[in-house]
């Protein structure tokens, strides 16, 4: 594992899955024109999000998060996923680290939406 991207998190850079993203490519090859042939490609099976989880998974559940929180926040996502699994437009550490941003903004989004609804 890589360099430690989050200070929210103390989340760390995983080994790119290669063979994720040529079943994600394989996949999407399969399901002909479309955006949303590009969403059902990147999220059939959760490959993405299950490789994550399984590096992640402990950190975040002490920090409160579910595999279903998980989930939700990584669905927001899902465009940059698509730039590197599909398009070969992102490489492997700047998606991982749009993805910790995007973690770390919904969890703050969350807490502020939770603590507006105690006054």
């Amino acid at each position: 594992m890589g360099l430690i991207l989050s200070y929210e998190y103390r989340l760390s850079v995983p080994p790119e899955p290669v063979d994720i993203k040529v079943k994600i490519k394989k996949l999407r090859s399969a399901l002909g024109p479309g955006e949303e042939g590009d969403n059902l490609a990147v999220w059939t099976g959760n490959m993405l999000a299950r490789y994550l989880w399984s590096y992640w998974g402990e950190t975040l559940r002490h920090e409160g998060v579910s595999w279903q929180m998980f989930m939700s926040m990584l669905k927001e996502a899902t465009g940059f996923i698509v730039q590197w699994a599909l398009r070969d437009a992102m490489a492997w550490d700047e998606l991982i680290r749009r993805i910790i941003e995007t973690l770390e903004r919904k969890k703050k989004s969350d807490l502020t939406r939770f603590l507006a609804g105690l006054s």
